[in-house]
């Protein structure tokens, strides 16, 4: 018997939050690529709107990374997100993404609103 799980959150830490009581997984289990932990502040482009936001990346990935903004940005959203440097890169790097899911984060410290969870195109 196959039972129904609902996710409810992703956070930066690599946690799948569920409900029912269910015991927590590491996301590592559910990707493809390993994550790397690495703070760095970023800048994203709405493509749609044009509008620029200040938001701060937490891990990173070949297909993807979280982030924490203030701007609900909705999932299937596509973005180009600026940054500075990485440690495999100092270069600054143009990233194009899709947001593939966002989680609001009352009382976060990191002082932002939404926890974003994006795919590179």
């Amino acid at each position: 018997m196959t039972v129904g799980i609902s996710v409810l959150a992703f956070n930066h830490n690599n946690v799948l939050r569920q409900k029912e009581g269910i015991d927590m997984k590491a996301i590592s289990e559910l990707r493809n690529g390993e994550r790397f932990n690495f703070e760095a502040p970023v800048s994203i482009e709405d493509n749609r709107s044009g509008y620029r936001y200040d938001s701060t990346m937490f891990n990173y990935s070949r297909s993807g990374m979280y982030l924490e903004t203030d701007y609900a940005l909705r999932p299937n959203r596509k973005i180009k997100i600026k940054v500075d440097s990485l440690p495999s890169s100092p270069a600054p790097q143009n990233l194009f993404a899709e947001v593939r899911w966002r989680q609001p984060l009352p009382g976060r410290k990191s002082g932002y609103s939404f926890g974003l969870g994006v795919k590179y195109l």
